[in-house]
């Protein structure tokens, strides 16, 4: 989840007096005005060639890497009060979420939140970081947010997005504008994240293409923002003529959800604030289960609250923190998926959600390296045998 300001000067007066003391020549914002535009693909400095030139099957990850913070507490989840990170403590996270990836070794991954040059994660460039600190060769970089300065709590410049990263060439790579919330006054709307559609296209060789999604939807809106950005999600993958995997963070529960009010990980003081937990809509999400196959289905994700908590994602307390019964912080929802094209299919046994060490063999511990767990699959191309 990615916040704005949480006010104790508000954020309109102090925008309003940094944008008169400087030179008007200097956007201060990026306006994002298009509908979609062609991203640039970067590579790793030495590619490394993949071990099957020509797959059937492609293991396949979807993680928010919550900007290489880890498990460090900002001000923004009323659980912390940080608001930067030095270089060496965004270095080590992102040393360890490299770890696990490479336990895993995805050939795709679609990771959201992810920076490049922003003062909180002390400018370290994260995807150029990802590249070189795993196998992977090929990435597009899906900017959300460019702002060269967010007053609040001195936030700074910020350069956030999400990213597509490949070990086989990407060919084509885009980002397609979702709608704003109108929920907000204009100056603070202007300097705040712009939600994104990530495309790739990758060549897995054969000559064939596939197509890979990244996408993270609002959060914390209160006009219904989420709803419409997720059924623009859909509209977009309906219109897709390649095979694709479609992974991200939607900030929604699935459809079956047993629980979704009242979770333990909301800090009590952000009750009635900006960042108090909007209602979530589950609902919306069944028409992805109705024509797409999921990582996990609903038949797999259980009835019961004990049940679907083996494919939980999210919580926003770490394990240093306590729930309601006085026991360390654990997953409690549901927010992130994988879903592939109905002529694909999931190798049976290969999908997951990696919570802890020992889920499918890894020895890294996914609660401590960011707020949202990876989720992962092998995605068989065609429905036939990897």
């Amino acid at each position: 989840m990615t916040l704005l300001t949480r006010r104790r000067v508000p954020f309109a007066l102090s925008m309003s007096a940094l944008l008169a003391s400087l030179p008007a020549c200097e956007p201060m914002a990026q306006d994002f005005d298009f509908v979609r535009e062609e991203v640039p693909v970067t590579t790793r400095s030495v590619l490394v060639p993949p071990a099957d030139p020509q797959p059937a099957a492609l293991k396949v990850m979807a993680w928010n890497v919550k900007y290489g913070a880890a498990r460090i507490d900002f001000w923004f989840d009323y659980w912390g009060d940080r608001v930067q990170m030095t270089h060496h403590e965004v270095a080590e996270n992102m040393a360890d979420l490299y770890r696990l990836v490479n336990e895993y070794d995805p050939d795709i991954l679609m990771a959201e939140e992810i920076e490049v040059n922003s003062r909180r994660s002390a400018y370290y460039d994260m995807v150029q970081g990802t590249l070189e600190g795993t196998s992977l060769n090929y990435a597009a970089y899906i900017q959300t947010w460019n702002s060269r300065y967010v007053p609040s709590e001195g936030v700074g410049r910020i350069d956030l997005g999400n990213a597509i990263f490949s070990k086989y060439p990407i060919t084509f790579a885009e980002r397609i504008r979702q709608e704003d919330r109108t929920d907000q006054d204009g100056v603070t709307a202007t300097f705040y994240i712009h939600r994104m559609i990530g495309r790739a296209v990758i060549d897995v060789g054969a000559g064939r293409d596939v197509a890979a999604y990244v996408v993270h939807t609002e959060a914390y809106d209160v006009d219904g923002t989420k709803g419409r950005q997720i059924q623009q999600i859909y509209d977009e993958i309906k219109k897709e003529t390649l095979p694709f995997v479609l992974g991200g963070d939607f900030n929604e529960l699935p459809p079956t959800s047993v629980k979704i009010v009242g979770f333990p990980d909301e800090h009590p003081s952000s009750i009635g604030t900006e960042y108090e937990q909007p209602p979530y809509t589950p609902e919306i999400m069944q028409k992805f289960y109705d024509d797409y196959v999921p990582w996990v289905s609903l038949e797999d994700y259980g009835q019961t609250e004990a049940e679907q908590r083996r494919y939980f994602t999210h919580t926003v307390a770490g394990p240093l923190r306590s729930d309601e019964e006085g026991q360390p912080q654990f997953w409690n929802r549901t927010l992130d998926y994988l879903f592939v094209t109905k002529a694909d299919a999931w190798a049976p046994g290969s999908t997951d959600v990696l919570q802890e060490p020992g889920r499918l063999g890894i020895q890294s511990d996914p609660m401590l390296l960011s707020d949202h767990a990876p989720v992962v699959g092998t995605w068989v191309l065609g429905g036939g045998t990897p």
